[in-house]
């Protein structure tokens, strides 16, 4: 056969309309979907229009079709305080659509030539930063397509200790927060004063915000935890940054303001028996009390804790061997499954997942054995696909395959 026969040679889905094609494709799982584009230039051009996105997204909302992950990063000394290059990232998940090489942030490190530190995702996009630059570089990427952004380098060069990152998918935006704890001479001291660097990607600038608390409400210098905040409906919570609770900040109005813990915790609440997260579209806060030995899960509504759950140590079952309950600390609650709370043992270094309904403790269903090598607090991240890919907005946009 020539090649001309070939190129003239007709296919099955030629004889299909356009909009049985939309209706054929808008059924398939998401990866599958994406792969169908390598099929032809027809079908990539069909996929990857506005009307394939929105209906596939429209005939798909109902549905739970988004995909869980976690990212973590051991920190096995105290030397990757100074070496952070020495963190390694890893991510353990239970759907296949992970199984892609840009998951593990791979493609950008190689175009950066130094390991990553993850800070924090929204809407399936990732910000991680070159820590060993100087001055710092942010990323902001989508590991399922590989297109990356970097974002421009700021005057500051503060090693930042608390950050947030905010995406908003509809509006084709996101903003990266910074918040600097000023007028400490060391990061064990307070302060009444942040200093708030805010990039939008509309503007493509960093902007200066000052906010001071009132006469009770002090800022901790050093943060023990993971630095990134917690993304719920748009706005971002950091459970690190002020002694009277959990610290909001609304990237669209530049409010800021604080949301007071449950009033059975103890302030100031210190350790890792405590944690703050996202689950459906709500904000979960959890924490274990020395004073009665009992874990308790709480969830914000209508600027009100509601208790979910409450459980003695004693209660808790567990189908993992050589578990040390005395030896856990609290991780986050689990951003789709709202049963689920997830804990790091420190002993073994083990992920482990509890049911509430059950009140069991065992190891996820993930696709590895997952283990944070830790002496400090794990960097931990919960990652969630959305159904159809969020598009990079455009600042100075690069895309590798």
């Amino acid at each position: 056969m020539t090649s001309k026969q070939k190129s003239t040679q007709s296919s099955p889905f030629d004889k299909l309309t356009d909009e049985l094609i939309i209706i054929i494709l808008t059924h398939l799982p998401l990866k599958q979907t994406t792969l169908c584009k390598s099929l032809s230039h027809h079908f990539l051009n069909i996929i990857t229009s506005q009307y394939f996105i929105k209906s596939y997204i429209n005939f798909n909302k109902h549905k739970n079709n988004t995909s869980f992950a976690l990212y973590y990063q051991s920190k096995p000394t105290y030397h990757n305080l100074t070496h952070p290059s020495l963190m390694k990232l890893d991510i353990a998940f239970d759907d296949s659509v992970f199984d892609s090489p840009g998951f593990v942030l791979t493609f950008l490190e190689n175009h950066v030539g130094e390991t990553l530190q993850f800070l924090g995702s929204d809407n399936g996009l990732v910000l991680c930063c070159a820590p060993l630059c100087c001055p710092i570089v942010y990323f902001v990427c989508n590991p399922l397509t590989k297109q990356w952004v970097a974002l421009p380098a700021l005057f500051s060069n503060v090693k930042t200790l608390y950050i947030g990152f905010v995406c908003y998918a509809s509006e084709a935006r996101f903003k990266v927060v910074r918040i600097e704890v000023v007028n400490v001479e060391s990061r064990r001291q307070v302060s009444r004063t942040l200093k708030l660097e805010i990039f939008c990607s509309v503007s493509g600038r960093w902007t200066e915000e000052y906010f001071m608390s009132s006469d009770d409400e002090l800022f901790y210098g050093w943060n023990y935890r993971c630095p990134s905040a917690v993304v719920c409906d748009g706005l971002l919570h950091w459970d690190t940054l002020s002694s009277n609770g959990v610290f909001t900040y609304d990237p669209c109005s530049g409010e800021c303001r604080t949301i007071e813990l449950p009033s059975e915790v103890m302030k100031p609440v210190w350790g890792f028996k405590h944690c703050l997260g996202e689950c459906s579209g709500r904000l979960r806060y959890a924490n274990f009390s020395w004073d009665d030995t009992h874990y308790r899960v709480w969830e914000l509504k209508d600027g009100e804790w509601l208790l979910l759950h409450k459980v003695h140590l004693d209660e808790m079952k567990s189908t993992v061997e050589c578990i040390d309950k005395d030896c856990m600390s609290l991780l986050s609650p689990h951003s789709i499954i709202k049963d689920i709370v997830f804990f790091w043992c420190r002993s073994s270094f083990r992920i482990v997942e509890y049911s509430m309904e059950n009140r069991v403790l065992r190891l996820p269903n993930f696709n590895r054995d997952a283990k944070i090598i830790s002496l400090l607090s794990p960097m931990f991240f919960p990652f969630v696909l959305p159904s159809w890919p969020t598009a990079v907005p455009s600042i100075q946009q690069h895309d590798l395959n």
